[in-house]
C-alpha cells in the first residue's frame, strides 16, 4: 500500500513539473521580440512631385479686323517675331481704293463748307442791314452747319478707311513663338472667323499648370499658416503666397532639373467638386527658350514640416490605399491602427499625416508582417 502511495504522489510530481515545464514553454513562445520605437516629434522637408503642363506666359489668338484673301505671309510656324512685326498682308486694293473715295468726299466736303460760309456770311451782312427776312438769314446758318457736319462725317469716313487699309498688314500684338501658322496664301479671311488667323505665345516666361489633391493643398497650407483674409492669402508676417512657395523646381521629362527657379504664381482658392483638386501654376524664367509650350514636366515642391510624427516604412503593412502600423498597449500587446502618411524622399520613411499616432506612442518597426492582433511583442 504504501508502495502504491509512493508511486501515485512520485507520478502527480512528474506531471506537475511536465505542465509547468509546458506552460513556461508556452509563455515562452507566446511572446517575440519585435524592435520597438517611442515617437516623438521631428522635422522633415518633403518634395511633392506633379506633373505638369507648360504653358506661355501669354497666349494670343489672333483674328483679322478686315475681310479680304491673304496675300502674303511674313513668317514660318515656330519663329519668334517681336511686337510690331508684320504678319500677313491681306489684299489692301479694295480698301485702298475706298481710301481714295473717301478722301475726294473730303475735298468735296470741304469746299461745300467754304460755300456755305461764304453764303452765311454774305446773308448776315444783309440781314444786319435789314435786307433779307429772319428766314432767309436762319436758312444761310443752317446751310452752314450742315457743310461743318458733312465735312466731319466725311473725315471720319476717311479716318476709317484709312484703318482699315491699315489693318489689312495683321501685326504680332506682343513678342513671342508662332505657335499655329495662318491659313494658305490666297485664302479668303474674315473678322468672323471662329479659330483666328494664327497664334502667338510669350515664352520667355513659362507656366506649369498642375493640379493637385485636396489633402496635399491643406497639408501645405497647414504648414505655412496661409490663411485666407481681407488682404487676400497670407501669413501672420503679411507673406503672400509667392513669398512662401518661391524656390520651385522643375524636372524636364528625362529628368533634368531645370536651372532656373520659379514662383507660384496662382493657387485655385476652390477644390474642384468633380475631380477633388486644386489648380496651380507655377511660372519659370526661360530667357533662352529652352522650355516649350505644350512639355510636360513635373514641378518639384518643397516642403517643410516641423513637429511631426516620423515612422520607418518597415513599420507599415499596406492595406490598400491605407496603411496599418502596431502599436504596443500596457499590456505589450500589439494593436493594429490605420493611419495616413506621406513618403519621404529618401524612400525610408512616412509623414503621419492622421490622428492614429500620437506622440510618445511606442509601435512596432519590424516584422510586422506576421504580427497577430493582440500577440504580446515583448
Amino acid at each position: 500500500m504504501k508502495i502504491k502511495t509512493l508511486m501515485a504522489v512520485a507520478t502527480a510530481s512528474v506531471m506537475l513539473v511536465a505542465c509547468g515545464e509546458k506552460k513556461e514553454q508556452e509563455q515562452t513562445t507566446d511572446v517575440v521580440k519585435f524592435e520597438i520605437m517611442k515617437l516623438a516629434p521631428q522635422s522633415r522637408e518633403i518634395n511633392y512631385a506633379f506633373p505638369a503642363t507648360l504653358v506661355g506666359d501669354k497666349d494670343v489668338t489672333i483674328f483679322p479686323q478686315v475681310e479680304g484673301r491673304i496675300l502674303e505671309r511674313h513668317y514660318n510656324n515656330g519663329d519668334f517675331v517681336k511686337k510690331g512685326q508684320a504678319l500677313i498682308t491681306i489684299d489692301p486694293t479694295p480698301y485702298r481704293l475706298m481710301v481714295e473715295s473717301d478722301a475726294a468726299n473730303v475735298k468735296a466736303a470741304e469746299a461745300a463748307l467754304s460755300t456755305a460760309k461764304l453764303q452765311y456770311e454774305s446773308q448776315q451782312k444783309l440781314y444786319e442791314k435789314k435786307i433779307v427776312s429772319d428766314y432767309v438769314m436762319k436758312t444761310a446758318q443752317n446751310s452752314y452747319l450742315m457743310a461743318q457736319a458733312q465735312l466731319a462725317q466725311a473725315n471720319a469716313a476717311l479716318q476709317h478707311s484709312k484703318t482699315d487699309l491699315a489693318h489689312c498688314t495683321v501685326v504680332a500684338p506682343i513678342s513671342g513663338v508662332v505657335t499655329r501658322m495662318s491659313d494658305d496664301i490666297g485664302l479668303l479671311i474674315a473678322p468672323g472667323m471662329s479659330d483666328g488667323v494664327l497664334s502667338i505665345t510669350d515664352q520667355t516666361r513659362i507656366r506649369a499648370r498642375f493640379s493637385i489633391t485636396e489633402d496635399t493643398y491643406t497639408n501645405l497650407f497647414r504648414s505655412t499658416e496661409l490663411t485666407g483674409g481681407p488682404k487676400g492669402i497670407q501669413d501672420s508676417k503679411g507673406r503672400t503666397v509667392k513669398d512662401v512657395f518661391n524656390n520651385i523646381k522643375l524636372r524636364m521629362k528625362d529628368g533634368v532639373i531645370y536651372d532656373k527657379i520659379g514662383m507660384v504664381i496662382n493657387i485655385g482658392g476652390t477644390v474642384d467638386s468633380n475631380t477633388g483638386t486644386v489648380l496651380c501654376e507655377v511660372s519659370y524664367p526661360n530667357p533662352n527658350l529652352i522650355l516649350h509650350a505644350g512639355n510636360t514636366a513635373s514641378v518639384i515642391f518643397p516642403d517643410h514640416l516641423h513637429n511631426v510624427l516620423v515612422i520607418p516604412q518597415t513599420a507599415c503593412k499596406k492595406l490598400q490605399n491605407k496603411y496599418l502600423v502596431f502599436k504596443v498597449n500596457k499590456n505589450n500587446e500589439a494593436v493594429g491602427v490605420v493611419v495616413d502618411v506621406v513618403p519621404t524622399d529618401d524612400g525610408k520613411e512616412y509623414i503621419v499625416t492622421s490622428d492614429a499616432l500620437k506622440n510618445g506612442d511606442e509601435i512596432v518597426t519590424d516584422g510586422v508582417a506576421r504580427i497577430q492582433e493582440g500577440q504580446k511583442v515583448r
